[in-house]
């Protein structure tokens, strides 16, 4: 099984279990043992650095945008940094203001590929969700394996 690129969203009570794991040996079991519904994990697509290419592009036109754009991946609160292992936090909060922001994005004024609009609207539709549920959302890279 290959290792994939995933967000999580963590709900509240799973959230404190994740933070009391300050060893990256736990921070590492614990997504390995985190027991969560479909809806709270996105799988991303190869094309997720272009998406965040695309969104950071949004953010150098519109300063407001900036920071909360930056965190859709990796901009987040590092919880993990052991290459190519890596966990990256989006805290509740941030998770609405971004939720919103990429709902009020034109999708149809995108000028990319099908591909870089596809995880657009999936990402829209995680963020949406993680925010109407409050829940923080985790970036992972080279913990988690594909489905």
């Amino acid at each position: 099984m290959a290792e994939v690129n995933v967000l999580l969203a963590v709900d509240r009570d799973n959230a404190k279990a994740m933070f009391s794991a300050r060893e990256p040996d736990a921070m590492r079991s614990f997504f390995n043992h985190y027991q969560y519904s479909p809806e709270q994990r996105l799988d991303l697509a190869d094309c997720w650095q272009e998406v965040k290419e695309y969104l950071q592009k949004i953010g150098q036109e519109n300063e407001r945008l900036a920071i909360p754009l930056s965190m859709a991946f990796n901009g987040g609160r590092q919880l993990l940094n052991e290459p190519p292992q890596q966990v990256f936090l989006v805290r509740p909060d941030v998770v609405a203001h971004l939720g919103n922001i990429l709902s009020e994005l034109n999708l149809e004024e995108i000028e990319g590929s099908e591909d870089v609009l596809s995880e657009l609207v999936r990402l829209r539709d995680f963020y949406a969700q993680a925010a109407k549920s409050l829940q923080c959302v985790v970036f992972t890279t080279g913990i988690l394996c594909d489905n």
